[in-house]
């Protein structure tokens, strides 16, 4: 039975005619738009999103990142443990930390105890535990393992043994870039593992940062090699005999090849700081497992170090005026605290540095801070105030401070942030690292926080206890400041203006100290005090975040503040040796940024000014 007119189709409203198309024809139209819209932002710079069921069912607020390689083993080696048994060892002890980090930081180890196993895996990270004693099979099945793109990370003596427990050498470790120069003594002060600075197995932690190695029995071993970490006294001070080792080290020697790993100590020595090791660890496996790490500078235009160098102006007052021509010799702006209640008896020697330098306080006599009460303290602070005042009374607001005799406590530093101090030049033992420190009290905004800048360097007083002649205080001088180049940290030293009169030892020694640090002003920051604070600051209002994706790692910057940010960079840790990113603003009129390798491992990405406000990018990897 005919249900409708024939003749009536013209006579149906649009939608009828078109009937189930109408759906179909506007989500064609959306996806053209679509497409149309995302094959334009890729031109300017943007990526088509990867999607996939992972990518579909990732919690919200998970980090987007997938792992080159997932897997990690830990490897028991049987042999091993038959060595360990017949010297009456237990090699779980040495096994048992690798257990521990994995649980707590939630990570699933495979542990392998058959060598026959080893033929089998085909990727991901596989560990070495003080695995002395290996057979030539297990050898020759990791060398394979590696081969196929597999990364080990060894730790101390692995490899050294045969399958009997007779020696065979460093060969092994050799392998993997870490060549032996012997052993530390036991009787030794150098038991503290000293990190570098923005190195690829480093890159979260702080450089110069302190890690107690305890005082077990298996010894600390002495490598050369592409280094992260070193080992030395509680000081920082290097002997001169293991200057260009290191102890925790890394190596790629082919692009195909896996990634290696060595660390210069035995797990037992974990019991003693097991947390700082565990960080230590995590970046050493992203670094193995090929995944791009990102990080802010820590020092401006594109420098790996900062040199502050600064006099303490008390006794010998007039002797400021030396100092401050042999540091103007090589166009340095340096630091002068001074001792107010001294400083008065010579006014014109003070307007005199006043226009040249740096100047801040160093309290009005020359005694600590320290235990004093809040009304004493607060009563010195102003006499030094009103002091330097009356003789340079146009100089604007002093906001320096360094304690004399180094001597402070909680109370100074709260008067010190509520009387509008921005620095405090504090004694070695404020940080455990070597970089620029925030603190923060209630009451007083982020821009006005006080930063401490440890003493990093051995002293004047401290090279005079020593009895050097004058070359070793030459070398001294050269061989402190060269460590804090070689972490990447803050270098600071302090001396006092008594000790340069005129043909004393330091100053005879000193012009060839500043030569070297003019020979390496392209790698390090000679500044003042303030400059290192004023930069500290700077650094702190450039936020970052960041997430790995597929071939790429998106990042958000944002500078918060006023005015525009100059000289802001970061650091990159690349997942293939030498091969630079490509690195693209996700939004229309994003400032330009250039990519700079750094070295084989690492590249910079500079900005040259940030206005404030928000930023998105993304560097690309082949």
């Amino acid at each position: 039975m005919q249900t409708e007119d024939p003749g009536g189709f013209e006579n149906r409203p649009a939608y009828r005619r078109i009937g189930t198309y109408l759906l179909a024809l506007i989500v064609l139209g959306m996806a053209i738009s679509v497409f149309a819209y995302l094959s334009s932002m890729q031109v300017l710079g943007w990526q088509m999103p990867e999607f996939n069921l992972q990518t579909a069912f990732k919690s919200a607020g998970a980090p987007n990142s997938t792992p080159a390689s997932r897997s990690l083993y830990l490897y028991a080696s049987p042999n091993t443990r038959s060595y360990f048994a017949s010297i009456g060892g237990n090699y779980d002890r040495l096994l048992s930390p690798w257990r521990a980090y994995a649980k707590q930081r939630q990570l699933s180890f495979k542990e392998i105890s058959d060598p026959q196993e080893l033929s089998s895996i085909k990727d991901g990270v596989l560990v070495l535990a003080s695995a002395v004693a290996l057979s030539e099979q297990e050898r020759s099945s990791l060398q394979d393992y590696r081969a196929r793109g597999g990364a080990i990370l060894a730790t101390w003596a692995s490899g050294t043994r045969n399958e009997k427990g007779e020696w065979a050498g460093w060969q092994f470790l050799e392998a993997m870039g870490a060549a032996s120069k012997g052993e530390i003594a036991l009787e030794s002060k150098a038991r503290y593992l000293i990190l570098n600075g923005e190195t690829p197995l480093t890159h979260s932690q702080a450089a110069g940062q302190r890690i107690w190695l305890g005082n077990a029995s298996e010894s600390l071993l002495r490598f050369s090699g592409q280094g992260a970490a070193s080992i030395m006294d509680w000081a920082r001070v290097q002997d001169p005999e293991r200057k260009n080792e290191a102890a925790v080290l890394y190596a790629e020697t082919a692009a195909d090849a896996g990634r290696s790993a060595v660390f210069a100590f035995a797990e037992s020595a974990w019991e003693s700081q097991p947390y700082p090791i565990y960080s230590l660890v995590d970046d050493t496996l992203s670094w193995l497992q090929r995944r791009p790490a990102l990080l802010r500078a820590t020092w401006p235009e594109g420098k790996y170090a900062a040199q502050i160098i600064e006099m303490d102006t008390e006794e010998g007052f007039a002797n400021a005026l030396r100092f401050a021509s042999l540091i103007r010799s090589i166009n340095y702006r340096g630091s002068f605290y001074v001792l107010t209640s001294v400083a008065k008896q010579f006014p014109a020697e003070m307007k005199q540095l006043a226009r040249e330098y740096d100047i801040g306080y160093h309290g009005d006599t020359h005694i600590s801070f320290k235990e004093q009460g809040l009304n004493e303290q607060e009563k010195r602070i102003n006499t030094m105030r009103e002091d330097l005042k009356s003789i340079l009374p146009e100089l604007p607001a002093i906001t320096g401070f360094r304690a004399p005799l180094e001597g402070y406590d909680q109370t100074t530093q709260s008067l010190l942030q509520k009387n509008g101090f921005l620095h405090h030049v504090t004694d070695p033992n404020s940080s455990e690292g070597r970089l620029p420190t925030f603190v923060k009290i209630d009451g007083v905004s982020d821009d006005k926080a006080m930063v401490l800048l440890p003493r990093t360097q051995r002293d004047d007083f401290n090279l005079s206890k020593e009895q050097l002649d004058l070359e070793q205080t030459r070398q001294a001088l050269i061989s402190d400041a060269e460590t804090s180049k070689q972490m990447g940290a803050l270098g600071l030293l302090s001396v006092h203006s008594q000790s340069f009169e005129e043909n004393s030892l330091l100053t005879q020694a000193f012009p060839a100290y500043l030569a070297y640090l003019k020979a390496n002003r392209n790698s390090v920051w000679l500044a003042s005090s303030s400059q290192v604070t004023d930069w500290w600051h700077e650094r702190d209002r450039l936020k970052l975040s960041s997430s790995i994706a597929g071939k790429r790692i998106e990042f958000d910057l944002t500078v918060t503040g006023k005015k525009p940010l100059a000289n802001a960079s970061l650091i990159l840790m690349l997942p293939q040796k030498s091969q630079l990113p490509n690195v693209l603003g996700l939004k229309i009129g994003m400032p330009k940024a250039t990519v700079r390798r750094i070295d084989d491992f690492r590249a910079a990405i500079v900005f040259e000014a940030l206005e404030p406000g928000n930023y998105a990018y993304q560097a690309v990897f082949n």
